[in-house]
């Protein structure tokens, strides 16, 4: 059996673009949630969060402007996702997302993040699938 046979069995089996719809989806209703339970009024964010970032101490960003990037980058994020808009720069940017947050937010927190960086290591080496915005521009081009 050789590798190219094999590689097929398995797309028959589970579909790139399922499997990049079910990883798009499984992360769109967190970020889209974290981001309205810490959005005041457009486009301001709720204090919580911005004494929450003045807490994170990531250096080089002061709080507000971390604030107002975590909550909009959150709706923003999800919004792209949802429809597989850009969907490697999305997996990038919520990889390094990750890392800034087991460094400087929660340390302790290395199991969620861990699944958290898995799948958005994903979204950045697949793609989104053919079901996606990308999928569609992809098939244009060729």
């Amino acid at each position: 059996m050789t590798q190219a046979s094999i590689t097929r069995g398995g797309d028959r089996f589970m579909p790139d673009w399922v499997l990049g719809l079910v990883i798009r989806l499984s992360v769109v209703p967190g970020l889209w949630m974290w981001g309205r339970a810490n959005a005041a009024e457009w486009p301001g964010v709720s204090p919580d969060i911005v004494s929450a970032a003045d807490y994170w101490g990531i250096p080089l960003i002061p709080a507000p402007l971390l604030a107002q990037i975590a909550v909009w980058g959150a709706h923003i994020v999800a919004l792209m996702l949802a429809v597989g808009f850009l969907t490697r720069l999305v997996g990038f940017v919520l990889l390094a997302f990750s890392l800034a947050y087991l460094l400087w937010i929660v340390p302790d927190s290395w199991v969620s993040v861990s699944v958290f960086a898995a799948v958005s290591f994903y979204l950045f080496a697949r793609g989104s699938g053919a079901l996606s915005v990308d999928g569609a521009l992809a098939a244009t081009t060729r």
